[in-house]
């Protein structure tokens, strides 16, 4: 291979490199976490999951070689476009003023409220083509975190321009996306828990289940992420306890990863053509 081809492999790998080392830790705590909970049933359960898994990472791979890098500039244009119009607050002294915990710990809370509005935006009936995506998971694991249409990571993307707008430091925002991030392979893990008292503060497992549960109640509930409090506090929590399924969605949104990409550009042209227009007039 030329030094030319082998730089080209390099970069085309890095993106791989990076991810492979957080997804493997992530991989061995849940499999020690879902063999402590469930004992042998957990290898069946991943064994079930495996079709799903499939399509997970498919779209975490394209998500690493092509929509990060793109989401990546789109960010910076954004945080620029607001420096530019003085849309971000001078807030600077603020967060030196009252630390650097204190600053990310309101990073994540501010950042998990924002989190909270978009996801019901998401799940509004024009977004939900996109968004459901992430719902068609019928195995609900960690790694399903990973299973979001670009157009979903896209508009998930309103979180972090919120909070650059209140003038965060990057750091901050950094710390937000790390924690809410991690937080997130955690309540799709594949375990019942509903963290007792600590539930009334925290998002679980079961709760974030019920979200993703199939024609059933809980399935238009439970949008945070982190904070279950905001969920209380906006009449959308439900957690009657460990959901049993099924999981998933309805529509049928095509076969594998490429049909499920498809899947909302779909739904989006069968709306606006003249002929649907006509009969939905």
């Amino acid at each position: 291979m030329s030094p030319q081809l082998g730089e080209i492999a390099g970069r085309l790998l890095q993106p791989f490199v990076e991810a492979a080392g957080p997804l493997a830790a992530c991989a061995l705590v849940f499999a020690v976490l879902a063999w402590l909970t469930k004992g042998p049933r957990a290898i069946a359960d991943a064994r079930a999951a495996a079709g799903e898994t499939k399509i997970n990472a498919v779209i975490s791979a394209v998500d690493a070689i092509a929509v990060d890098p793109l989401l990546a500039v789109g960010m910076a244009a954004v945080v620029a476009a607001l420096v530019s119009h003085g849309l971000q607050l001078d807030s600077a002294r603020l967060w030196t003023w009252i630390g650097r915990w204190p600053t990310i710990a309101a990073a994540i809370v501010l950042g998990d409220l924002f989190g909270y509005w978009r996801h019901r935006v998401q799940h509004s009936r024009r977004l939900w083509p996109a968004h459901a995506i992430h719902h068609s998971d019928t195995h609900l694991t960690w790694f399903s975190l990973g299973r979001l249409h670009p157009i979903d990571r896209a508009g998930s993307l309103a979180d972090m321009v919120l909070l650059s707008a209140l003038g965060l430091p990057v750091w901050a925002l950094a710390a937000n996306a790390v924690v809410r991030h991690f937080y997130g392979y955690f309540i799709h893990a594949d375990l019942p828990w509903t963290l007792g008292k600590a539930g009334w503060v925290l998002n679980s497992p079961a709760m974030h289940r019920w979200h993703h549960a199939r024609d059933v109640e809980g399935s238009g509930h439970n949008f945070a992420t982190v904070f279950s409090v905001w969920d209380r506090m906006f009449g959308t929590f439900y957690q009657p306890g460990a959901c049993p399924g099924p999981l998933g969605v309805r529509e049928d949104l095509g076969q594998g990863a490429l049909g499920q990409y498809a899947h909302p550009f779909k739904v989006w042209w069968r709306a606006i053509r003249p002929g649907e227009l006509r009969l939905s007039s």
